[in-house]
């Protein structure tokens, strides 16, 4: 702080409350860039924490649709093999079919021996 310059027409008493005055004019202003830089500091930190916040949430959606995507692809694959399982099954079941169906016939009209005891 620069000291003022002595006025000699003021008292040595005047001085004294001259210089408080600038001290005191120098402590408001300094309290005010405090209080400003303060408020700018507190609004920057809640920027940033609704900046993070929306950054936490855009990354947790961002994972859960990953998940969720996995979770599809797994289960399409899953379906895919069980209709696969399926198809053969019915195959196998239709050819076992169309034997049983093959040695009734043959039982029927006689053409094989049924596997009876009896059987001439």
């Amino acid at each position: 702080m620069t000291e003022p310059l002595p006025i000699p027409e003021l008292s040595p008493l005047d001085q004294i409350r001259m210089a408080e005055s600038e001290v005191s004019r120098a402590l408001i202003a300094a309290r005010e860039t405090s209080e400003r830089a303060t408020a700018e500091a507190r609004a920057q930190a809640s920027r940033l924490k609704v900046e993070a916040r929306e950054s936490g949430l855009r990354q947790g959606q961002n994972r859960h649709k990953e998940i969720v995507s996995q979770a599809e692809e797994q289960a399409q694959r899953i379906v895919e093999r069980a209709n696969e399982d399926a198809e053969r099954l019915k195959r196998r079941g239709q050819a076992n079919m169309e034997a049983a169906i093959r040695e009734a016939m043959n039982i029927v009209l006689g053409l094989k021996g049924s596997g009876s005891p009896n059987e001439s």
